[in-house]
């Protein structure tokens, strides 16, 4: 019964608008938490802000493990969500003294959940990773592009 409400919850289009909103919010309040006036004015209000933010990301997760049934692990076969469960999971480590420059990094990185959210951007992230070995002859053509090009600029000059 559980499963197949939490697999419903899963598959409705809100539930995936609800994600994205909750991304770019917490992007947001990341963001505010950079000013020290809003920090010193609103500290607690954001802190608490983000805390539930966290707090929805892990409930998401945790529906989307409970609508996997008996085969909960097929959860962590795709890579995006091994990604957005290790964000959230850092998030939750408790981190401060020299790793806290750690546990800001994952907040900021929550904002990367858009791409998993976004199908058609998950594309275009695939596509780039695939053409990653390409871009070092693309560096190697535009340093022998520079060479020439400098070495025409001073016997020209």
């Amino acid at each position: 019964m559980l499963v197949r409400f939490c697999d419903s919850v899963v598959h409705q289009p809100w539930f995936s608008r609800l994600i994205l909103i909750l991304i770019l919010l917490a992007a947001a309040v990341v963001g505010l938490e950079t000013s020290r006036s809003l920090m010193s004015a609103y500290g607690p209000l954001l802190k608490a802000l983000d805390a539930l933010i966290l707090y929805a990301f892990a409930a998401e997760a945790l529906i989307k493990l409970i609508a996997g049934g008996r085969r909960w692990y097929a959860y962590f076969l795709d890579p995006w969500n091994v990604f957005d469960f290790a964000i959230v999971a850092v998030c939750f480590l408790p981190l401060d003294g020299h790793y806290a420059a750690v546990l800001r990094l994952a907040r900021v990185l929550r904002t990367l959940r858009l791409v998993t959210t976004l199908p058609r951007l998950q594309l275009l992230v695939g596509a780039l990773v695939k053409s990653i070995p390409s871009m070092g002859y693309v560096g190697f053509l535009l340093l022998i592009l520079f060479y020439v090009y400098g070495v025409l600029g001073v016997f020209l000059w």
